[in-house]
């Protein structure tokens, strides 16, 4: 069998020039599919030899979710929003335990967290940044999750403007 060489396009960067500065916006959600995509394609190259895996996708492995990168842009949305949001509901004490709970599946995202992510917040035209979060299901499992989100975040950009 014929070695092929695979050339990986990491990423996009998206940037704006404007007269007195330059603006880079990253978004993540391009990643979640790819990630699984990557995930679902070592498993099934490998998993003729450890049976264990065979038939196995990446969300049996982990748990995928994304979310904005400063996560008090959840509180200044919720503080921002709150009277026409759901009176029932109390901003949660421990925000990266809640995002833990939603990435884990034990609670759905509430649309408020959904409309944080998607607001405007910058020149009126720009979401927040945001990032892909990946968590094992099983312990052995961890490693491989970080590493892919080294290697997913692993590029560098530097900006710069004329004048």
């Amino acid at each position: 069998m014929k070695n092929k060489t695979i050339k990986l396009s990491l990423h996009s960067i998206v940037d704006l020039i404007t007269n007195s500065s330059t603006v880079i916006f990253t978004y993540s959600e391009g990643s979640l599919n790819a990630v699984k995509a990557l995930i679902d394609e070592i498993i099934k190259v490998f998993s003729s030899d450890i049976s264990q895996y065979k038939g196995l996708t990446a969300d049996d492995l982990f748990y995928f979710g994304i979310f904005l990168d400063d996560v008090d842009l959840y509180s200044e949305y919720w503080e921002d929003n709150k009277d026409e949001l759901n009176d029932d509901f109390k901003y949660p004490e421990d925000i990266e335990q809640y995002i833990d709970d939603i990435l884990t599946e034990k609670i759905v995202k509430p649309q408020w967290m959904i409309s944080a992510e998607n607001a405007e917040i910058c020149c009126e035209y720009y979401k927040a940044n945001n990032s892909l979060y990946i968590k094992a299901k099983d312990e052995q499992h961890t490693e491989l999750a970080n590493k892919l989100l080294k290697y997913l975040y692993s590029t560098s950009h530097e900006a710069t403007r004329d004048g």
